[in-house]
């Protein structure tokens, strides 16, 4: 809702009393997740398909995806043959018109699948099933018994995306060759370097023009869940919690703040110095590049995104990814020559060592809302 100044000044004086008085009150943090439960849709696939299976859906949910849509479905045709596919409601369809953020989603999803799958014993064989990312059904996935490949799957649980604390120190080089595994479509700029500044400038351009497109916003606003109750409901978008607004602020936000507050410009600027703030403070951008701009391609570009993301932690890295620069014009069309690339881009990321690497908050659906068994 707007607040005139007047009655945000009065909210404001009532807040911090309110935390002033009531130190640690519960009122002060809004919904987070808890990992270790699953729900009742996870039991009642647990009856159709059995634990070990019902695991690998469980898991990969923890995939990220764009303003935390979730975009991805599983349909179990038999125990062993799924078809995963994208849900059209949950399609971004102002900044991601051609559903290209969708399938590196979906493809950070099917990494966490196959991880999983692999982890319990089980060969994950992929199949394509279209070239149109706007297809309900992508692609299908076989199991077949295999040995057990150890992976420490707390690792899909404890990633988080960071949106601030970063220090400004630039990755060690050993840490960069750890999180990319010497792969040739990830390359890495530290903050000094020109194809940094670059970035950077363009990231703050490119959120001001978007700041101004109010169907962008209108798409964003429908995606953050700011009271608890939304939350509870929906298990997914952006929370205050995801976007680092705690403490007394993300009390205020999740009591008084709604849809058309996300539309007056003073929140948008905010965006904007928000963003300004975010470059400076950073220590590089690693960039994901595909073969070829196909699905296939897209989707094992995601999977690529994720395993660098799982790694992440383990060197007390921080991964922010921040995809303006591709959503805008001309940024978008000027981005591969400026930071000298051959490949398509796919993916920015901020990166930078964090001053705290907090617990996630993310909200995540319950299986049964996007798994559908057909057997």
């Amino acid at each position: 809702m707007s607040l005139s100044r007047r009655k945000f000044l009065i909210r404001s004086v009532q807040c911090i009393v309110a935390c002033s008085v009531l130190p640690g009150v519960s009122s002060c943090r809004g919904l987070t997740r808890a990992e270790e439960e699953r729900g009742a849709g996870y039991e009642a696939l647990v009856r159709g398909i059995g634990r070990e299976r019902a695991d690998i859906i469980w898991y990969a949910s923890f995939a990220p995806s764009s303003h935390n849509v979730q975009p991805w479905t599983v349909t179990v045709k038999s125990h062993d043959r799924w078809m995963i596919g994208s849900a059209e409601d949950r399609w971004l369809n102002e900044v991601d018109p051609k559903n290209r953020e969708l399938l590196l989603s979906v493809g950070a999803f099917l990494e966490n699948m196959v991880i999983v799958a692999n982890a319990y014993g089980f060969q994950a064989k992929i199949r394509m099933r279209t070239q149109n990312a706007f297809d309900p059904e992508l692609l299908s996935i076989e199991f077949k018994n295999a040995e057990r490949v150890e992976y420490p799957l707390q690792r899909l649980l404890e990633r988080r995306t960071l949106r601030s604390g970063f220090k400004s120190d630039d990755l060690d080089p050993e840490d960069v060759s750890f999180i990319t595994g010497g792969d040739e479509n990830c390359f890495y700029y530290p903050s000094f370097s020109k194809q940094a500044a670059w970035l950077d400038e363009a990231t703050v351009a490119a959120s001001r023009q978007q700041a101004d497109r109010m169907n962008v916003q209108e798409e964003l606003a429908r995606w953050i869940r700011w009271s608890d109750s939304d939350a509870r409901k929906n298990r997914n978008g952006l929370t205050p919690e995801s976007m680092d607004i705690t403490g007394l602020a993300g009390w205020y936000v999740r009591n008084f703040y709604g849809a058309d507050d996300v539309l007056n410009r003073d929140f948008r600027n905010a965006s904007v110095e928000r963003a300004r703030k975010q470059v400076t403070e950073s220590g590089g951008w690693i960039v994901i590049t595909s073969t070829n701009d196909t699905p296939e391609s897209l989707l094992e570009a995601g999977r690529r995104f994720e395993r660098l993301f799982l790694k992440a932690k383990d060197r007390s890295i921080a991964i922010h990814p921040m995809s303006q620069v591709l959503q805008e014009q001309p940024w978008a069309e000027k981005a591969t020559a400026e930071l000298r690339l051959t490949r398509p881009l796919q993916m920015l990321l901020r990166v930078g060592y964090p001053r705290d690497y907090p617990s996630p908050v993310s909200l995540r659906m319950p299986l049964d809302a996007f798994t559908t068994i057909s057997t």
